[in-house]
């Protein structure tokens, strides 16, 4: 599955992944990107950014498919 990164996500891993993460929850999905990516785990691991499948906000139990393409969205600031 491709899993898709913006902002300071895209800064600690890149822009796009491509795993194998079938059968996973979002949660799931996050450990693993985490171990893979420590960089990443302020960001990642924050209550704060959102998982996004198909233009919608989906929850940490969400089960993904093979064929899904996950969006990681970190949280914005701005003036």
């Amino acid at each position: 599955m491709k899993v898709l990164f913006y902002g300071c996500l895209a800064d600690a891993i890149g822009p796009e992944l491509t795993v194998d993460a079938s059968g996973c929850s979002i949660a799931q999905l996050r450990d693993r990107l985490i171990a893979e990516h420590p960089t990443a785990q302020e960001a990642l691991g924050s209550n704060r950014t959102r998982a996004c499948i198909r233009d919608a906000i989906v929850h940490d139990h969400h089960v993904v498919d093979r064929t899904d393409v996950v969006e990681f969205l970190p949280p914005v600031s701005g003036g």
